[in-house]
């Protein structure tokens, strides 16, 4: 059986064809479907709201099941002009197909549904699951989280395994980053502008000082995931021009690793801040907190992944630690399901000239091929 990198393109050139925007998945939803349709295969459609399908096909069946889970929104133009081609008419060059989703990660798609294309007439020792999804960008509400709610009911087969096509360079990427989103507001005491140094304290100084003493590096590291990060990313503040403010609000966006929790981390912040505000002068708010997660390098699935990528592409595996995103598989984690990224090379997702090396989508196919040979 051998992979065919043209009908990988031929595919991938098709999904990147449609303005799949977060939101807006109906019709690249309905190209999915045909496809499976004309390849014989049986799949599901599943929507939490109308036009926000979520496709997930089954080849086989056994008491082992293996998901290859992928989504098919993407984000949107930024600002077209950087492009040197259009977004969304895809074209290779040389090595790099280029277009808007083609690294993130339609590609990847284009992968799993060649998988099912290759083995749609062949009998297989368990079940695979194909899952593409929609709203993967902002949140999976309606994505990859309403897949997890179905599993949890017994409408969707729970995997064994799971294995997401999101960019890893080819290197196994085991964990991830956890997330803490939150608000930081800032209570000053508004003012004329006249009076500005007399009557009144100025909350978006507050906040400039609070910036600087926690938007810094952070002295961690975790072996199998990397360092947590910290970023300041939107500022709210002031009502008119000639008054200073009396609010202002900062969301701060901080990436944990394993080890860190919550209230750990807010402990550290607020100790941060304590060293240059009064106490009183702030209040955090709107917390938002997803734990880092982890698939052990020891456990018997990564193993056998990294066994799979020494028999077929005769190199030693290498695991990617480093400064990736969230991903839909931290919701597979969180249900004890061991689960690995592994995915293509390319640049510039979200941004202009996107592109996805060919040969990369080529090696990940066959990687995808073995795990189903050596995990069924």
């Amino acid at each position: 059986m051998r992979i065919n990198r043209n009908r990988i393109v031929e595919i991938a050139k098709e999904l990147i064809k449609y303005k799949s925007f977060t939101g807006e998945e109906r019709y690249v939803g309905e190209y999915v479907s045909n496809f499976f349709e004309n390849i014989g295969v049986e799949y599901k459609i599943f929507e939490k709201e109308k036009g926000r399908p979520n496709i997930i096909a089954s080849i086989g069946g056994g008491k082992k099941t293996i998901a290859f889970n992928g989504h098919f929104d993407v984000v949107p133009i930024s600002d077209e002009s950087l492009w040197e081609t259009d977004p969304f008419s895809p074209e290779l060059k040389g090595n790099k197909l280029f277009g808007r989703g083609s690294f993130d990660m339609k590609g990847s798609c284009a992968v799993a549904m060649h998988i099912a294309e290759l083995l749609s007439k062949e009998k297989i020792n368990g079940n695979l699951q194909i899952q593409l999804v929609s709203d993967e960008e902002k949140g999976a509400e309606f994505g990859t989280k309403y897949v997890i709610e179905l599993i949890k009911k017994g409408k969707v087969k729970k995997p064994d395994y799971v294995v997401i096509g999101e960019q890893s360079d080819l290197k196994i990427r085991n964990g991830e980053r956890g997330i803490l989103v939150f608000d930081i507001k800032f209570r000053g005491r508004a003012a004329h502008t006249s009076n500005a140094r007399h009557d009144a304290v100025n909350a978006i100084v507050l906040a400039s000082k609070a910036v600087l003493a926690i938007d810094k590096k952070i002295d961690k590291f975790h072996p199998e995931i990397g360092s947590p990060v910290i970023s300041v990313n939107m500022i709210s503040g002031g009502k008119i021009h000639n008054q200073v403010p009396g609010e202002c609000v900062i969301t701060v966006d901080r990436r944990t690793i394993p080890g860190e929790t919550k209230e750990i981390v807010l402990k550290e912040i607020k100790e941060q801040m304590n060293k240059v505000l009064d106490k009183k002068n702030y209040e955090i708010m709107n917390i938002f907190y997803e734990p880092a997660n982890i698939t052990l390098r020891d456990s018997p699935f990564i193993k056998t992944v990294s066994q799979t990528i020494r028999d077929v592409l005769k190199i030693e595996p290498e695991f990617y630690v480093g400064r990736g995103g969230v991903t839909d598989a931290r919701f597979y984690r969180y249900m004890g399901i061991p689960t690995i990224i592994y995915g293509p090379m390319g640049k510039h997702a979200h941004g202009p000239n996107e592109y996805v090396d060919i040969t990369s989508l080529e090696k990940q196919a066959k990687v995808y091929l073995g795990l189903i040979r050596n995990l069924l």
